[in-house]
Formats: C-alpha cells, structure tokens, sequence
C-alpha cells in the first residue's frame, strides 16, 4: 500500500497515533524499524529514537547509514525529508542505568511523549544472566520511572514475548507471578563484585526456565505489572517471530534468528538434520502481523486503561505444524535456489535427540571434514567445521521451543480484532486468521534469499544451474556410496560361505 493511498484513508487507530510523539526503544532492531516505516504512514509528529553510539559510529549516522540501506523505508529514496523531519535521535543504551540519556534529551521526553514503544531486547538466549538482566529487566524498569514522569503519556506498550512464560503448557493472557524479585535481583546484579560466580549460580537462579532470554522477558513483565497502578500499559506477546506476510512488502527480514536461519540453514544445503517434533505447532507469526498487532493493541489499551491488557500475539488461531512447514518448503527445492549454499538442499528432521545427533555425524561433520580439507588443498582457510559448531549451538537453544508443546488463550487480542474498524483490518492487518501458510512460506524462502543472503531474484536462473549441476554430481556420489555398500555386502556375505552373488540369488529365489 502506497503512503497516499493509507494517508487518504482515515480511521480509527491511524487517527490515534496521528500527531503523536512516540519514543521508541529499540529502533535499529528488526521490530524497531518495521515500527519506524508504519508509524511515519500513520502520520506521528515525531519519533524519538533510543540509539547508541557503536564501532566508533555515532546515534546520527548510524540512522542515516539505516535509512540508507534497508529497503523497508519505502519512501525514502523519494521523499527523505518525510524521514528526515519525523526522526530525533536520543542518544542512549537501554543495557546502561537510566538508559543512559542525556539531561536535555530526557527533559523532552517527559514534556513531548504521548507513546512509549518498548521494543529493546537482548534476545540472545545464551547471554550471561548478567547482561540479559542489565537490558531486559533494569532497562525496562528504568524505562518506565521515566515514562511515569511523563506529562502527557498516553501508554506505555512492552513487546514481550509468548515464551516469557513458557514453564506453563497453557499461556493465558495475563500476568503470572514471578518465581524472583527482579528489583531484588538488579540489585544483586549490580552489587555482585565476582560475575563468575553469579554465571556459576545463573542455571539455578533461571530455573525451570531454558535461557536467560525467557526468564528476564518474565521479569521485564512483573515490572510493568508493577506500573500499572500509574500508566496506561499494554504488553503484547508475539510467538516466533519471522519474515513479513505482506506489509509493507513480503517476506522481509534482517536476520537469522529463531525459523529465519532453520529456512536459510536447509535451503544453502548446510542445516540437513533437525531435531524437532513435526506433529507440533510451528509457533511462528510474520512480523507484519505482530506490528500491527502492537499499534491496534496500544490503541484499545490507551481506551480501556482499567483492563489487564497483556495479548497474546500467536498462530493458535490458525496454526500449522512443522511437518506442513517443511512439507509447504520442499516443492520449492528446484524452484528457487542459492548461489551462495554448500550444496544441494537436504532437510531431514527427527523426533528423537539421539537419532538426530547420531546422524549429524554424517549429515554435518564427516561433509564438514571433507569441505575442510578440500579448502586446505585449495589453498583456503578452512571454516565448515567452524560454521558447523555454530549450526549445532542454533539448533540447541531453539529445541526447547521445537520440541515441547504450548498452548497460547488468544481471547483478548481476538476482541480486539472484532472490534476493530472495517478501514482499519485494511490498514492494520494483524488478523492470523487471514494468513495463508503456503503463500507465507513460498515468500518467506524467496525473502530469506533476497533480503538475508543478499541474492537479488535476477540470478534465481544462474543460482539454478548451480543447482542443477550439484544435483548430477550428488547422485553420481550416491551411486558410488551405494555401489561401495553392495561390494561390502558381497563381501560379507563370501566371508560368510556364500560363494557368490548367482548362488545367493538362487537360494533367495527357492527359499
């Protein structure tokens, strides 16, 4: 959709964020600059944007460096003033007490902010406890003592996660209490001398939750819990978050994390074996759909304060498994193809943890072996083995969440959904009911191509003749390992009396 064509369309939660100053965390990120591109189409007077310097380059260039790259700004090669005009960077971090803002900076916030938009996150799940808390739960913290200052805040809105709470099989919308006092443990964070001996503690500290990533996202919850009392908050929960479904443009994306590097791992020929449970629901949610989501939320919330306002942002509604995610992938092996991978495309999967790693064996590590030595002779730095290590490391942080099952009540973010206005289900599709799994998957595997592994759609044909020629030389291998398998056979079975293979067919046939 055109900017004319939304900006000609009035409605409801457009006209709500329309001459507004929203002050976004998170930004760079992959939810922050999808934020960036909707809330410029809804018309907000000003986006405060939270940056920090990094590599030696400073909040401002690296927004300029942002808009100048991500293809997601639509409209900014024709009209950067809209950008230009609608963008204010504060300079801070989000992991830093305070945030680390400025006094003037932080001065304009509390007398400018109607929206806060908490996107900020270290979403790595095998971050130290130490970090993961100083960003998700003292961030967030001091993010809203700041938002509670604010003269003419409107809501507070936390991106979450559904797997904040996912101790539990069955996920409601609400708040859930927290097995730690996260100001308690800020404090003990920040006064612990000896960081070793708090990673030592961390597994127990975290428990039963997998990583440090869910386990603050909990915490990070039960803080906002605590604001409600003083601000309008809202926090929305997404599941595994991917490729855009169609707004603005489809399947896009900036990184490999969670189904993004699974797609991209199997479709360069490099992911071959994966442990996960293919009757399970795949958990996953394009990332238009949880924009939308956010804004149509923050809207009801700010209209209906006195409400717990937690939604859950997931498939259940209308959810596929993974066996019909890779079943919806497959068709497009020879259809779409990579210059970019290791070799063919090869995706297997397993129910069972010690099958999948027995294969590994011979799926990832002997290729990997001969990959590397191939690269000696070349005169190369070997580097498969490597990528290998850093393949297995992927797959064990996601197989708790591959691997169990979750059940995620949708009924609020549902009558949010009903009520909405006929104009805005068409500016703000957030509605999971109305994805078609094999349309999202089709362009998710193209975006994935284009936007991650930096292949434009013109070289699909020489990418396929690459594939086409591998394909040859794979089954011309398998040949010669099946023919080797039949001489061992024939071996074995000589050992074994039989004296050769028209005596042994023989006595097969009679028999």
């Amino acid at each position: 959709m055109s900017l004319e064509e939304f900006q000609n369309n009035r409605s409801p939660v457009r006209d709500f964020y329309a001459g507004q100053t929203v002050f976004l965390t998170g930004g760079s990120g992959f939810l922050g600059k999808l934020f960036i591109e909707k809330l410029i189409k809804c018309g907000v007077r000003e986006i405060l944007l939270l940056l920090r310097s990094k590599k030696g380059v400073n909040p401002n260039e690296r927004l300029q460096a942002l808009l100048k790259k991500e293809v997601i700004f639509l409209n900014y090669a024709q009209q950067p003033e809209l950008y230009h005009s609608k963008l204010r960077v504060v300079e801070g971090d989000v992991s830093k007490p305070g945030l680390a803002i400025g006094n003037d900076d932080l001065d304009y916030i509390r007398r400018n902010a109607n929206i806060i938009i908490h996107s900020a996150a270290d979403v790595r799940f095998d971050e130290s406890l130490k970090e993961a808390v100083e960003t998700n739960v003292r961030g967030t913290e001091h993010l809203l003592k700041i938002a509670s200052n604010c003269e003419a805040l409107k809501v507070f809105v936390h991106v979450s996660t559904a797997f904040s709470q996912c101790v539990y099989e069955s996920v409601e919308e609400r708040f859930y209490p927290a097995n730690v006092d996260p100001l308690e443990l800020i404090k003990m964070i920040e006064n612990e001398p000896n960081q070793d001996d708090l990673q030592a503690l961390a597994k127990k500290i975290i428990e039963p939750w997998p990583n440090t990533y869910a386990f603050t996202k909990s915490l990070a919850e039960e803080v906002v819990r605590r604001y409600r009392a003083k601000i309008p908050i809202a926090i929305v929960r997404p599941s595994i978050v991917t490729t855009t479904y169609t707004d603005p443009i489809a399947g896009w994306t900036d990184n490999f994390y969670g189904f993004n590097g699974v797609v991209t791992g199997a479709g360069t020929g490099v992911l071959r074996i994966f442990h996960i449970h293919d009757e399970y629901k795949a958990n996953i949610i394009p990332a238009d759909i949880v924009i939308n989501g956010t804004l149509v939320a923050a809207c009801y919330a700010t209209n209906h304060p006195d409400e717990e306002n937690v939604f859950n942002c997931t498939m259940d509604e209308n959810y596929t498994t993974w066996g019909e995610v890779r079943n919806y992938c497959l068709p497009q092996q020879g259809v779409v193809a990579v210059k970019k991978s290791l070799w063919i495309p090869t995706y297997n999967t397993t129910r069972y943890y010690y099958v999948a790693a027995f294969l590994a064996i011979f799926y990832h590590l002997i290729p990997a072996v001969m990959f590397d030595l191939a690269l000696r002779v070349r005169g190369q730095k070997p580097q498969i083995l490597r990528l290998y290590r850093k393949v297995h490391h992927f797959a064990d942080v996601l197989r708790f969440f591959t691997n169990n099952q979750f059940l995620f009540g949708t009924g609020r973010m549902r009558h949010v959904l009903d009520e909405m206005d006929i104009v805005d289900r068409y500016l703000f599709p957030c509605d999971m009911r109305a994805v078609v799994w094999s349309k999202f998957l089709v362009n998710h595997i193209r975006g994935c191509r284009v936007y991650l592994l930096g292949e434009p759609w013109e070289t699909n044909d020489d990418a396929l003749r690459i594939y086409r020629r591998r394909i040859w030389i794979h089954r011309c291998m398998l040949g010669l390992i099946y023919s080797g398998f039949v001489v061992a056979g024939l071996h074995i079975l000589e050992a074994a009396g039989v004296p050769d293979l028209r005596t042994f067919l023989g006595c097969t046939q009679f028999t």
